[in-house]
């Protein structure tokens, strides 16, 4: 029986890493070679490779622009991420822990809202109150903290509760330290790895946000790799593959700081 599930598992993991492996080839394939399909023979696998189309790609300016828009929009994401439910999922846990189950289900909400409906909404009420808000990228932000919620808020209350932030508060408190001190300079040095895991999923999914930029009319670079890829098949098709790399790459540096400080992702709250 046991060497029948290890070779099921095996089959398993087989068809699965094909899953995902024929389509990235195919991409990389149609990207970077320009050997037409009618003409492709197994002699002909390794001609007509080139990164051209890519190199074009990054010296456009309209790219350059998106692409540190989308810099800005996950650094700022981020930080506005962290000080706003770091001190709230610390507060519930040694606090109220009894709205612990409350929380996990208020931060799923906005996967419950279409982003269709919440951006006509948050439109239509401020359009007429703070119109240069809604002008600017930077709006996307509060949208993409948002949308972020349910993964960066789990990462960050599974840090609490590994590291034990009741009894340290506790302790702190002993010894005379008020809240904000317990949390600064106890509690966040001790879920590194938590923050960690939140600021590389949000990264991760702003890169990757699509719904909310168009809507907004705002362009980031996922909107620009829409818009390109009409015009510039190849190029975008390379461009695209770029940024899923560097997606894989985004997490896999949090994956490996998170190993270095002993912790993994399911600790991390991932």
């Amino acid at each position: 029986m046991g060497v029948i599930v290890k070779i099921l598992r095996a089959v398993f993991l087989i068809a699965l890493g094909l899953f995902f492996f024929v389509p990235l080839v195919a991409m990389a394939r149609f990207a970077f070679q320009s050997v037409p399909v009618v003409l492709l023979t197994p002699e002909k696998l390794l001609e007509g490779w080139s990164i051209s189309g890519l190199i074009e790609v990054f010296g456009n300016p309209e790219f350059q622009r998106a692409s540190l828009v989308s810099l800005q929009l996950m650094v700022l994401s981020i930080i506005l991420t962290l000080v706003l439910l770091l001190p709230v999922a610390a507060l519930v846990e040694i606090r109220a822990p009894q709205l612990r189950t409350a929380m996990s289900a208020i931060t799923l909400l906005p996967w419950v809202v279409p982003p269709i409906a919440l951006v006509v909404g948050v439109a239509a009420t401020f359009r007429n109150t703070v119109p240069w808000f809604l002008a600017s990228p930077y709006s996307l932000v509060p949208f993409y903290v948002l949308w972020a919620l349910p993964f960066s808020y789990r990462a960050l209350d599974a840090g609490l509760r590994s590291i034990g932030a009741r009894t340290l508060y506790e302790a702190a408190r002993v010894m005379g330290a008020s809240t904000f001190t317990t949390i600064v300079r106890v509690l966040v040095p001790n879920m590194v790895g938590a923050i960690i895991a939140a600021s590389v999923l949000t990264a991760a999914l702003v890169l990757g946000e699509f719904a909310f930029a168009a809507l907004l009319l705002k362009e980031t670079l996922p909107t620009f790799m829409a818009e390109f890829q009409r015009s510039e098949p190849r190029a975008g098709m390379a461009l695209a593959l770029a940024v899923m790399l560097l997606t894989a790459l985004i997490i896999w540096i949090g994956v490996r700081a998170l190993r270095k400080r002993g912790m993994d992702l399911q600790a991390a709250g991932v």
